[in-house]
């Protein structure tokens, strides 16, 4: 038994001496090749890593992990518009756009700015005169005639509705520092590429603004102001001279209003410069969703109407809830 014990213990070594003798000798060898080449040849790895599977880092594009995820099924968007963009109300999450900061005229959607300084300047039940200068304002005049009073409330039905430029110049005469106001709230709102010089819109040099800057504009007014809200939403109304003597009926310029379900309120804008001009606020377009509440804005297109169906359109398909 003894004899039997010996010979196992000097196998036992034996076989101990030649793996320790095998494996350093092998990893010297390793060594050297890795200072040769500093490869490490795949046939020597550690069983360990030979079906080691690196982690992958998964990136969510266009903020995929949060609702509504873009279904990548439809294709991107292409519009003729020169800029344009839908974006949730509150700014937070930006579903489409093109060149979103460039300078761009907006013609009439230049309103909306007059519209909110004079909300926030102006009482809306004093009477304004209209002058001969504010009737020769080139442009849609509104039926406003020279030496008519109407109160500022019916002045801002004229000018959003009609898209009056008479009516908005009639709105900036009463003070003098209007323009200067436009440029302050601009400056407010953090509209980065805007700048105005005049109520209406009209193509003049350093009247531009930006698809971005728009939809924060009429963010703030859908906010802020409820009163140019319920205007906008108008499809046809009459108004009257303070007297009550002369009567002005007006059609609104955005076509779609009526027409789309979806499409709640908006601002139309076209002058040869600027092109068609549009913006929209578009709602239940995601049933029992928290995002139902939608800007859009076209700019310097050539069919606004055709282009703002064809982004609500596309928006409806191309962002899913589950």
């Amino acid at each position: 038994m003894d004899t039997d014990r010996q010979f196992y213990l000097k196998m036992s070594l034996l076989i101990a001496t030649s793996f320790f003798i095998w494996y350093f000798g092998s990893y010297n060898k390793q060594e050297n090749s890795l200072e040769n080449s500093q490869i490490l040849p795949i046939k020597d790895k550690p069983a360990a890593l030979e079906n080691f599977v690196p982690p992958t880092l998964v990136l969510f594009k266009d903020s995929e992990s949060i609702l509504p995820k873009r279904n990548w099924s439809i294709p991107p968007l292409e519009l003729q518009a020169e800029a344009a963009i839908a974006v949730k109300l509150d700014g937070s999450r930006t579903y489409y756009n093109k060149n979103i900061n460039e300078h761009r005229k907006i013609a009439s959607i230049t309103k909306l700015m007059t519209a909110i300084v004079v909300l926030e300047h102006y009482n809306l039940d004093d009477i304004v005169t209209i002058s001969k200068k504010d009737i020769k304002r080139e442009g849609s005049m509104g039926d406003l005639r020279t030496g008519e009073t109407m109160t500022v409330r019916s002045l801002l039905n004229v000018m959003l509705i009609d898209s009056s430029n008479d009516a908005a110049t009639a709105l900036a005469d009463q003070r003098q520092d209007f323009i200067s106001l436009m440029n302050k709230k601009a400056k407010e709102l953090n509209l980065l590429n805007t700048n105005f010089t005049n109520p209406d819109g009209l193509d003049e040099g350093n009247n531009y603004s930006s698809a971005l800057d728009v939809s924060k504009m009429f963010s703030y007014l859908i906010n802020n102001h409820k009163e140019i809200l319920e205007i906008l939403k108008i499809k046809n109304s009459v108004v009257y001279s303070s007297d009550g003597k002369v009567e002005h009926r007006l059609l609104n310029t955005n076509e779609l209003l009526g027409v789309v379900p979806e499409v709640k309120a908006g601002k139309t804008g076209y002058t040869d410069n600027a092109g068609e001009s549009l913006t929209l606020l578009i709602s239940g377009l995601y049933p029992n969703s928290s995002h139902n509440d939608i800007i859009t804005v076209v700019l310097n297109s050539s069919d606004r109407f055709k282009e703002s169906e064809k982004l609500i359109q596309w928006l409806e398909e191309a962002y899913i809830f589950n």
